[in-house]
């Protein structure tokens, strides 16, 4: 009686099969999740220090640029836009009221977790 061999060809296909379907679906799921939070609806403002006078908002900066928050009473020099030469906007301006706003992160494994998702500095123009 002769031993068959098995067939090296099928071996590594199943040894393939076995491994790489599983990768591929955890693969899909991944991809499908980045998907799905890249089209979220997202503001101009969320995930940014906005100072704002009297509701308007003069200037944006990202939170991941900020190292520390403006407090009230604290006197902060804000670049305009420039159009042709001219600033429009810039100056000194005193903050009045600072606002957080936060959404839930699940990813974080922590009770109850969130990340600030907004900050809103309401300031007013210094007058020298």
């Amino acid at each position: 009686m002769t031993f068959p061999w098995p067939d090296p060809i099928s071996f590594v296909a199943d040894v393939v099969t076995v491994i790489g379907i599983p990768v591929l679906a955890v693969a899909t799921w991944q991809l499908y999740r980045g998907y799905l939070k890249a089209r979220e609806v997202k503001n101009v403002s969320q995930d940014c220090l906005e100072f704002a006078e009297r509701g308007v908002g003069i200037n944006l900066v990202p939170l991941e640029r900020i190292a520390a928050f403006p407090r009230p009473g604290d006197i902060v020099y804000l670049p305009g836009e420039t159009v042709e030469g001219k600033n429009y906007g810039g100056g000194e301006y005193e903050v009045e009221e600072v606002s957080f706003s936060f959404h839930e992160a699940p990813e974080i494994n922590q009770p109850c977790p969130a990340i600030p998702s907004k900050v809103i500095a309401s300031v007013r123009k210094r007058v020298k």
